[in-house]
């Protein structure tokens, strides 16, 4: 027959392998996720701006190709975590908008933002590409943005 003082050192001893299982599990998780999204960092972490740093330009498409000349609108993108970027915009050093793009994979995503903080677009598709333009190779992102009947392109100058 099981004492009162049994019953106690079982429910004590019940009550710390639950306490350590849970810790074992929260901990292998964390490691799990830690090593995700470093990975995730080092396969989408190149799209990312430098500190403060507006370095995507905004170059029209005109008949299918990249303009001529790029427009004075600069993007800046932050990695968030789990494949998607934070980013703000600006002409003329005057900043318009704010927005998120959520790659599904390296080539393709979606984007959504706001502009002067007061009209919402709500996922455009977004296609990455290296190409070359004018002699210069660049990270490229292209932009559908068919609810405005144009296309775009945000392009920076490829580090190699």
């Amino acid at each position: 027959m099981l004492t009162s003082k049994d019953i106690l050192i079982i429910s004590i001893e019940i009550i710390i392998g639950l306490i350590i299982s849970f810790f074992t599990a929260y901990v292998y998780e964390k490691k799990t996720y830690l090593r995700k999204e470093r990975n995730l960092f080092k396969k989408y972490g190149f799209l990312q701006s430098g500190e403060n740093e507006f370095d995507w330009q905004h170059w029209n498409i005109e008949n299918g190709k990249i303009a001529e000349a790029p427009i004075t609108s600069y993007m800046s993108l932050k990695y968030k975590g789990s494949k998607s970027f934070s980013f703000r915009w600006s002409i003329n050093d005057i900043e318009k908008g704010s927005g998120f793009i959520f790659w599904d994979d390296v080539f393709h995503g979606k984007m959504s933002f706001y502009e002067e903080q007061n009209k919402w677009f709500d996922y455009r598709n977004v296609y990455y590409k290296k190409i070359k333009h004018k002699e210069k190779e660049y990270d490229a992102i292209f932009v559908n943005a068919d609810d405005q009947n144009t296309r775009y392109a945000m392009l920076r100058e490829y580090k190699a």
